[in-house]
């Protein structure tokens, strides 16, 4: 996990107006106790990543030829703009699956934006990268942030193996499942940029 953070602004917060409180867009992006869509990006600002859950399975149709899979989902959520996209993905890269070099795309259909995200099975680190809009500065000029964040992800697995004894052509000669229990971890950002 980065140690230091970098923030790259190229605008200042003190020339936007703000807008009044009877504004929709305002409203929208203003949390009950009152902390801003972009007051929350630019301060303290981390992910969210909940019910992260891998697991795999091992099979052999023959002693010689296997169909391998592992599978990586978990829920995002961002506190500016209060948005959670579902991220997941597939992979047959075994033995591991996911090794961190792949980048993979979540569902934005709702919220906009982009969110993409790997991971390093071996490692353990989900690294997420994600951009978003405030619009509760001045709707004239939105600003945009985009913020890459990694976590390191401990997951609790356990292994199930069966190999059948009296094997056919035709059945399957061996599977070998790996479950593991679901987690949620704080993704804390090491970039972050916003564009007026």
């Amino acid at each position: 996990l980065r140690s230091t953070m970098h923030l790259t602004s190229v605008l200042s917060l003190a020339a936007l107006p703000l807008l009044t409180s009877a504004s929709p867009i305002s409203t929208r992006q203003t949390t009950s106790n009152g902390t801003s869509c972009s007051n929350t990006s630019f301060k303290d600002f981390q992910w969210q990543a909940s019910n992260f859950d891998f697991h795999a399975s091992f099979i052999f149709s023959t002693p010689a030829h296997q169909n391998s899979w592992g599978y990586a989902s978990f829920d995002l959520f961002n506190p500016a703009d209060k948005s959670t996209v579902q991220c997941s993905a597939a992979s047959n890269q075994i033995n591991d699956f996911f090794y961190g070099t792949i980048q993979y795309s979540c569902n934005d259909t709702l919220r906009g934006g982009s969110t993409k995200f790997d991971f390093n099975r071996p490692s353990g680190e989900l690294r997420v990268e994600q951009s978003w809009t405030c619009r509760d500065q001045d709707p004239q000029y939105p600003i945009t942030f985009t913020a890459k964040g990694s976590a390191n992800v401990t997951l609790g697995c356990t292994e199930d193996f069966y190999q059948n004894a009296n094997w056919t052509m035709g059945d399957i000669y061996s599977r070998r499942t790996i479950t593991c229990g679901k987690v949620d971890s704080a993704v804390v950002p090491y970039e972050i940029s916003a564009i007026a």
